[in-house]
């Protein structure tokens, strides 16, 4: 085989390569990002429900709501009643095994952290920034709701709170923006949205809608 023939064989085996991954990247590109909802023992299915709803309609991913679950005894936390929120995004991790992007869980147990100067800090949810996992409690949303509709609200804001932690969003000054820190306060009714910076880094990862 002469010489050129060779060269023109490296040519064209060089071109269908780099054809291919392009395709692939390009795939990789435009596909959605998943999350999983895990719902753990006596959490109402509707309000999951309607948090999948609400994430799906602001964000360009696909949801899947996973069979409910017992809350792991290891991360019980005897004497103050609750479950430790840190072990609970480990159990998530676990058991998400990497089926989707994202996995939170939804708990009717309350839940804590350590933040300092306090040992067990009681909190609405906690999230990995970045990470895989998130978990979200309603038991300190529902006591001052007003209301179905207005609880709803709430938790979903909170679900996208968390997620923004795992998408690498750390908290916000803006007090109108999902991504506020807590600060040891009810504050999910301040805003329902995220500002422009942040909804500017989550429509450039292409996981917030265009609006």
């Amino acid at each position: 085989m002469s010489r050129q023939l060779l060269f023109l064989l490296l040519i064209l085996l060089v071109s269908c390569t780099r054809g291919n991954r392009t395709d692939e990247t390009s795939h990789r590109n435009d596909a959605k990002h998943t999350i999983g909802i895990l719902p753990f023992n006596g959490v109402d299915l509707t309000l999951v429900k309607k948090i999948k709803s609400g994430l799906e309609q602001r964000l360009t991913t696909e949801v899947t709501i996973l069979d409910q679950q017992k809350l792991p005894q290891s991360a019980y936390y005897r004497s103050r009643n609750r479950y430790i929120a840190d072990s609970l995004l480990l159990y998530l991790s676990i058991a998400n095994q990497e089926r989707f992007d994202k996995i939170i869980g939804v708990t009717v147990a309350d839940i804590s952290t350590a933040k300092k100067p306090y040992i067990n800090w009681g909190v609405m949810g906690l999230g990995y920034c970045p990470g895989e996992a998130c978990v979200i409690s309603s038991y300190r949303v529902k006591a001052t709701a007003n209301g179905s509709r207005h609880f709803i609200n709430r938790m979903i804001v909170l679900a996208m709170h968390e997620l923004g932690h795992t998408y690498s969003l750390p908290h916000c000054s803006s007090r109108i923006c999902i991504m506020k820190d807590a600060e040891g306060r009810m504050n999910l009714d301040n805003g329902n949205t995220y500002c422009i910076n942040c909804a500017f880094y989550l429509k450039r990862k292409g996981i917030l809608k265009q609006e």
